[in-house]
């Protein structure tokens, strides 16, 4: 981890005195480092626009939960029957044949259950204001993490475009120092007023 962090300073240090003017910088180094730079930069910007981002899903959030809030109300119910993935996987959700008592009558529905129940017990269903099965509503507790993940995948998606440009350009210019080193070999080679040829006495 510490060997990390300093190859990756020790990286970062050369890009920055690539930019200078140092005249043994090649051109091509020059560009590849203020790419890498500019991500660098991006990276720093993005941190206020992925904020952005998960406010505006946070206010959403927010009002979407209130807006439940007010038109969701619970009920207790009893299963009928175990779900079906009792044994199988607990975390997942199941559909289960539920009762509850609705005024004066008995109603009996399937409905999902996060977690796997078996019969005989009870069970939280919610009901919307025309009494049709719902899903719970949200909470404040969901709100805030959706904006956190909303703010971190938007930062992680500007920070991973950047990276994937910075890529293509320095593979670019890594063709273009190729084909600097091959001229530079031909001309070595095939354009040194004969020395090459040319016989020791």
């Amino acid at each position: 981890m510490v060997t990390g962090v300093t190859s990756l300073a020790r990286r970062l240090r050369w890009y920055l005195q690539a930019v200078g003017f140092n005249p043994l910088v090649r051109v091509s180094d020059r560009i590849e480092a203020l790419v890498v730079l500019a991500v660098v930069v991006s990276a720093c910007f993005a941190v206020p626009a992925a904020a952005q981002a998960g406010t505006l899903v946070l206010d959403a959030g927010v009002r979407t939960a209130q807006e439940q809030a007010q038109s969701r109300h619970s009920v207790e119910a009893v299963a009928l029957e175990g779900s079906a993935s009792l044994l199988a996987d607990v975390d997942s959700p199941a559909y289960v044949r539920a009762q509850w008592r609705e005024g004066t009558r008995l109603r009996t529905e399937h409905v999902i259950t996060p977690v796997a129940v078996g019969a005989g017990q009870p069970l939280t269903i919610w009901l919307d204001d025309a009494d049709k099965v719902v899903a719970a509503p949200l909470t404040t507790d969901d709100a805030n993490l959706s904006a956190v993940l909303a703010g971190g995948t938007a930062w992680v998606v500007i920070v991973v475009c950047s990276a994937l440009v910075a890529s293509g350009a320095r593979r670019a210019l890594d063709r273009s120092r190729d084909r600097a080193w091959e001229r530079e070999l031909n001309v070595l080679a095939h354009n040194d007023d004969g020395w090459a040829n040319r016989r020791t006495q």
